[in-house]
């Protein structure tokens, strides 16, 4: 009879652990929807997860894999708002390399005449540096690899060949095990820093490190912490590329990929309820709610988007070029290009 009771018992916190778990990630919570007033969608373009504005170019890069298809190679595409139907916006600008090439998180770095892609390779894993040439097709130059780098997401250039990358989960994304550390919100993500030669271990703890953004003046790192729905802000030594935390944005959704636009205001892409996110792979026909925030210099997050999934599903970047916010996803076939109203920066 006591042992009975026991596996009752162990049954009813277990289901009591479950229900905490769906309610921390808002799966029983309804979407309301805040609109833009114009979206175009732009199709031709399958998986575009992540978007980084060259500003100067006046051009968006943007990574691109078909996760439906079995052994695809992904692509990076280089997008003109100002001529959005271009036929060079969809062509592949990589040239075929590197040959093995699953494309996450992009990064633009330019300095003067340097102009240099970082692209997260989850086929490496590693990071690919690209030398941009005048007309966005990519050169490429280097891979950066490490043992400890099991499963990168984004990356965030400080040079040349200077940048950050953030290992999500340390067993690796696509493990089972690593989906149990996501639904116990387990902080086994980590960041590295890249010094061009040598790799350093700046970060750790994180719950599923995502996404990361450096601030305009280059003193200041942002990262997305999906699992604990909060973005990590860490201040930046500009010659070590050592990190001291610096406090938290703290949200409702979940974020994803970050994007600091010119005038050093924070977007934010993030999953409302990242537990039906995984379903998209398998379906093509389910839907998963997108909802995109801006933070303004004061630290306060301001809900600009949300959508029920009818849309765009399961919105993982959003990036602001002048009047223009770029919005990808990561199973879609299409982003989306939404007029901005006047913002005060």
């Amino acid at each position: 009879m006591r042992f009975l009771l026991f596996v009752v018992a162990l049954g009813l916190l277990a289901a009591a652990m479950v229900a905490l778990n769906l309610r921390a990630f808002n799966y029983f919570a309804t979407i309301e929807p805040v609109p833009l007033a114009a979206c175009t969608p732009v199709t031709g373009i399958p998986g575009p997860e992540d978007i980084d504005i060259a500003h100067e170019m006046g051009r968006a890069f943007i990574s691109s894999l078909d996760r439906r298809a079995d052994g695809a190679r992904g692509a990076v595409y280089v997008f003109d708002p100002q001529d959005p139907l271009a036929a060079d916006g969809f062509r592949d600008r990589t040239g075929g390399a590197p040959e093995a090439f699953r494309p996450l998180g992009v990064d633009y770095f330019e300095d003067g005449a340097v102009r240099r892609l970082f692209v997260v390779n989850e086929a490496g894993p590693s990071v690919e540096l690209f030398d941009v040439l005048e007309n966005g097709d990519l050169v490429h130059l280097e891979t950066f690899a490490e043992r400890r780098l099991t499963s990168p997401n984004a990356v965030a250039a400080t040079g040349p060949r200077q940048f950050y990358v953030t290992n999500d989960v340390r067993p690796g994304r696509h493990s089972r095990i690593a989906n149990l550390h996501f639904l116990l919100r387990q902080g086994l993500g980590d960041v590295y820093f890249v010094d061009g030669a040598m790799w350093r271990h700046v970060a750790e703890g994180l719950k599923f490190a995502n996404g990361a953004a450096i601030s305009p003046t280059g003193d200041r790192l942002y990262v997305a912490e999906t699992a604990g729905k909060k973005v990590r802000l860490f201040d930046r030594d500009l010659v070590s590329g050592a990190l001291t935390p610096a406090g938290a944005i703290r949200l409702d959704g979940a974020p994803d990929n970050l994007h600091v636009d010119a005038a050093g205001v924070l977007w934010i892409a993030a999953l409302p309820k990242p537990l039906s996110t995984p379903a998209l792979k398998q379906d093509a026909s389910a839907s998963a709610p997108s909802e995109i925030l801006r933070v303004a210099k004061d630290g306060l997050a301001e809900t600009i988007y949300r959508n029920g999934g009818e849309e765009l599903s399961a919105a993982t970047v959003a990036a602001r070029l002048r009047d223009k916010l770029l919005i990808g996803a990561l199973f879609e076939q299409k982003f989306l290009v939404c007029d901005l109203p006047p913002l005060a920066d």
